[in-house]
């Protein structure tokens, strides 16, 4: 039988056996009932048998499906039956209850987005062309010997549900932890944040996140007392490496943390120096009830809104006044008012607490990469850029994995027209941590060359980062906009204009989204639709005015689209008054 069974509505079979010869001519085995799913046909033994031998169930979505009670049945078994499921959207609808609790908390796609549609059933491990599932793509290749693990968020087991600030931060450690070590990648904590609610076959996770090895758990905290439990899973194996439990008080979570850190390198048979075995035996201060306070900011700043900010100083002021000596304490400050100067408030006043407070947790420890790079910070936002570009290189020279700041010294020469210092940079982030933005902000870099060799090439090894980032999340339009640029930069002209004009159909883009589409467009040689869709963007919220008129690829539009630059300056005075 099929491995793929397209569930849909009579009125919408035209649209769903056209997307079955699509996945056909792709390879992928497809059922369908040609004839439609109709109020007077029986559910017969062929459909139930298509569906128990089916690995995934496309399930259409359109007003005449959710009320087709056929189509319910078909979307329950295949829940039933632990099938794979895929909501395409053809038209926003509201689930009625039969079809909310199978669909609660998958990703969806949309009907005319098939870059998406094809690259989460890839992903959703459907047989293709009749090979077998590929095993997890994090093996090092002969030229890349480092062992790549993942740390997925750990679970919050507390009774009530209220210490993701401690899950958080004992993943957090970890990461950090274990990509400080020389001949080990770990994907970043935004790649992995997306398991929290998407749980997923190990051998999946690995093949999304391109790495071999698993770490996951979980922590319960009732007053003073926590449980933290830990393992290890080889995922190209399906076996469980190593595993292991904690329970304790919360003044012992830093014995808990250096005895998992070496447990693991342990179990990854990995041979530490001794600049590494005191880097995980190091503690970031002997006050728990400080790092405690430190860990609750530290979360509050993830948040990334004016209130979380400011609850985040806060925490972190408390956690410097129980410790004078806990020098992450004082780099979190210094972090969060230049995040504060940069987008809520020009006081210079945030300035000037950022560097008290940097020069304080050097006073502590001296010059640390930490340390280097939150003054690099304040220089940039003060505009001495040379200044700010010297302190960064000094902090990646004494954490060379530290792609944060090369992805800042990147930004800033990009800024200044430094195109190749700025490519430099990007590819040792992208050397460090494969992410979508690490591999467009090179992209957009070497395409700024005169003499770009290697932009082709590299546009082609990052679709199919691309790819998985828009199955995890499909939903992603930021990233399914920037993807249309990498098809331009790896000469697939026409997949890019394919992609920009089934964006173009679409009634739910974001005002970045929109106008960095018609800045594609710009590029495809349509610049008319640029100005219409910067018309667009202006009118759902967009509100840069520093975009620099030289982008503008075609200079038969650029009187027009200063116009409608000086229109949103005088909508922004508006809004002012």
């Amino acid at each position: 039988m099929a491995d793929l069974f397209i569930s849909y509505a009579k009125p919408d079979r035209s649209l769903a056996t056209e997307l079955a010869d699509e996945l056909r001519e792709r390879g992928f085995s497809v059922w369908i009932d040609q004839g439609g799913i109709g109020g007077a046909k029986n559910w017969t033994a062929e459909i139930v048998e298509a569906i128990n031998s089916c690995s995934t169930l496309l399930v259409l979505l359109s007003p005449d499906s959710v009320s087709s009670h056929n189509v319910a049945k078909e979307l329950q078994l295949a829940s039933e039956k632990r099938k794979n499921i895929l909501p395409v959207v053809i038209e926003k609808v509201t689930l009625p209850s039969v079809f909310e609790y199978p669909l609660v908390g998958l990703q969806r796609v949309y009907y005319h987005d098939r870059p998406a549609i094809f690259n989460a059933l890839e992903l959703l491990t459907v047989t293709l062309r009749g090979a077998d599932v590929p095993s997890a793509v994090g093996q090092p290749s002969p030229s890349d010997r480092a062992v790549r693990v993942a740390v997925l968020p750990f679970d919050d087991l507390s009774p009530k549900h209220d210490n993701q600030w401690f899950a958080d931060g004992m993943m957090d450690e970890l990461i950090t932890t274990l990509r400080g070590l020389e001949h080990v990648k770990v994907p970043s904590r935004s790649d992995v944040l997306h398991y929290r609610e998407h749980h997923k076959k190990s051998r999946v996770v690995a093949n999304e996140l391109g790495v071999r090895y698993i770490i996951e758990g979980g922590v319960r905290k009732a007053g003073e007392r926590i449980r933290i439990n830990a393992s290890l899973v080889d995922a190209d194996k399906s076996e469980q490496l190593w595993a292991s439990s904690f329970d304790g008080n919360f003044d012992d979570v830093f014995d808990f943390q250096e005895s998992v850190s070496k447990k693991i390198t342990e179990a990854l048979k990995l041979q530490l120096s001794p600049q590494e075995e005191e880097q995980i035996e190091t503690r970031p201060t002997e006050n728990a009830e400080a790092y405690e306070l430190y860990l609750k900011g530290r979360h509050e700043q993830y948040y990334l809104t004016k209130e979380s900010y400011e609850r985040a100083l806060d925490l972190y002021e408390q956690a410097a006044s129980l410790d004078p000596k806990f020098d992450r304490a004082y780099i979190g400050i210094a972090s969060v008012c230049c995040v504060y100067f940069r987008e809520y408030s020009k006081d210079p006043a945030w300035i000037r607490r950022a560097e008290k407070n940097a020069a304080k947790a050097e006073s502590v420890s001296g010059e640390t990469f930490r340390s280097l790079y939150i003054r690099g910070m304040i220089e940039w936002l003060q505009g001495n850029i040379q200044t700010a570009i010297t302190l960064l290189t000094r902090s990646t020279e004494m954490d060379p994995k530290n792609y944060i700041a090369f992805n800042v010294i990147g930004a800033i020469n990009q800024q200044i027209g430094n195109y190749d210092a700025a490519a430099k940079a990007f590819r040792r982030v992208t050397e460090q941590i494969e992410t979508t933005i690490g591999y467009f902000n090179l992209l957009g870099a070497l395409a700024e060359l005169e003499e770009p060799n290697d932009l082709q090439e590299i546009a082609e090894k990052a679709l199919p980062v691309f790819d998985k980032h828009i199955a995890r999340e499909p939903l992603d339009q930021n990233v399914i906009v920037s993807r249309g640029y990498v098809l331009l930069w790896a000469g697939r002209t026409n997949e890019a204009m394919l992609t920009a004009n089934t964006l173009l159909e679409r009634n739910d883009l974001g005002a970045n989204s929109l106008y960095n589409l018609g800045r594609l467009f710009d590029k495809l040689g349509k610049p008319d639709l640029f100005v219409v869709l910067l018309k667009k963007a202006i009118e759902h919220g967009y509100r840069e005015t520093d975009q620099a008129f030289n982008s503008v690829e075609d200079e038969s539009i650029r009187d027009e689209y200063e116009k409608v630059i000086q229109g949103l300056k005088e909508i922004l005075e508006k809004e002012k008054g």
